[in-house]
């Protein structure tokens, strides 16, 4: 199967120059939620809070069908800056969906969009196809 154990999902295939550049590290504007979802505190109705990003954090980063992690390098208001563990393919005005783990999972605290990054440029090996001359 295509898909086995899904080691596959979230990655991109496609022509030499015809998909998006592959970011290290993006830069995005945030967005936080007010309150956890699904996370309650002692004695109350509502969500615990949800506290601002701060510098070194783990994240999981969710770009697309892709799940990554991400380490917070800076974070300047309403703009934060992810070291991603595994690179990603994808276009400056993506949506990301920020998570923190919280206990033994990770829960929804905000999101994102892409502004810029850090582009790896990959050692394409193109491999000609051999033809069969015909008789």
């Amino acid at each position: 199967t295509l898909c086995r154990s899904d080691r596959l999902v979230g990655q991109v295939l496609g022509e030499v120059g015809t998909l998006p550049d592959i970011y290290s590290q993006i830069q995005i504007t945030y967005f936080l939620l007010r309150r956890l979802v699904g996370v309650r505190t002692e004695g109350d109705r509502r969500g615990a809070r949800v506290a601002g990003l701060t510098k070194n954090e783990i994240l999981m980063v969710n770009i697309g069908s892709l799940c990554t992690g991400g380490r917070v390098v800076d974070v300047q208001g309403e703009l934060a800056k992810i070291q991603l563990t595994n690179p990603v393919c994808t276009q400056v005005s993506e949506k990301v969906a920020l998570s923190r783990r919280v206990g033994q999972s990770f829960r929804l605290i905000g999101w994102g969009e892409i502004r810029r990054g850090t582009i790896i440029r990959p050692q394409a090996e193109i491999h000609a196809i051999p033809t069969v001359a015909a008789n």
